[in-house]
């Protein structure tokens, strides 16, 4: 009996100190008291112009419609700060028809992010390869392919600052 009751207890200590948590459900890498963020430009090492402007803009964005950090224009106001440079963006083709024109492109841009906090200079999360992929339809007609890649760029930067900001916030 007593043998039953010590493995019992035994076995509901390491049930509950296994570690086991979900990812993405507690306050995560944020001080306490964080309220506001700034969000520097990224810095574009790609050939592609205007780039950097497109991301920040969507993250920015993607910070103003959650309501954990509120996006400051001024540095000194924030609590955290985020900070970054692309460092490349790529565009592949990725489906074709018959006669080998591409129906489909995928864009692929890796970024370096940091998150600081402002009042300790602590580096709270940096990933010095930050992938992300976006798929794009091309129609068989298209004409002007730059025209097209202007619109995935667009297309691309929103889901990219809220994979970005979901990565920060909630850890995944």
């Amino acid at each position: 009996m007593r043998r039953r009751a010590a493995l019992a207890a035994l076995g509901a200590l390491v049930v509950h100190g296994c570690g086991y948590a979900l990812v993405g459900t507690g306050r995560g890498i944020l001080p306490e008291g964080t309220s506001s963020v700034f969000v520097e430009t990224l810095v574009n090492d790609t050939p592609r112009v205007g780039l950097e402007q497109r991301l920040t803009d969507a993250v920015i964005r993607e910070f103003a419609g959650r309501a954990r950090l509120t996006p400051v224009p001024d540095r000194s106001a924030a609590d955290v700060e985020i900070s970054g440079r692309i460092l490349s963006y790529q565009v592949n083709p990725v489906r074709f028809d018959d006669q080998g024109r591409a129906l489909e492109y995928e864009i692929a841009v890796v970024a370096r992010v940091k998150l600081v906090d402002r009042k300790t200079e602590k580096g709270l999360f940096e990933n010095p390869s930050f992938l992300f992929r976006q798929p794009y339809p091309v129609a068989a007609t298209s004409s002007s392919y730059v025209d097209v890649e202007n619109a995935a760029i667009e297309a691309m930067a929103r889901p990219f600052a809220r994979s970005l900001v979901t990565t920060i916030l909630e850890g995944f």
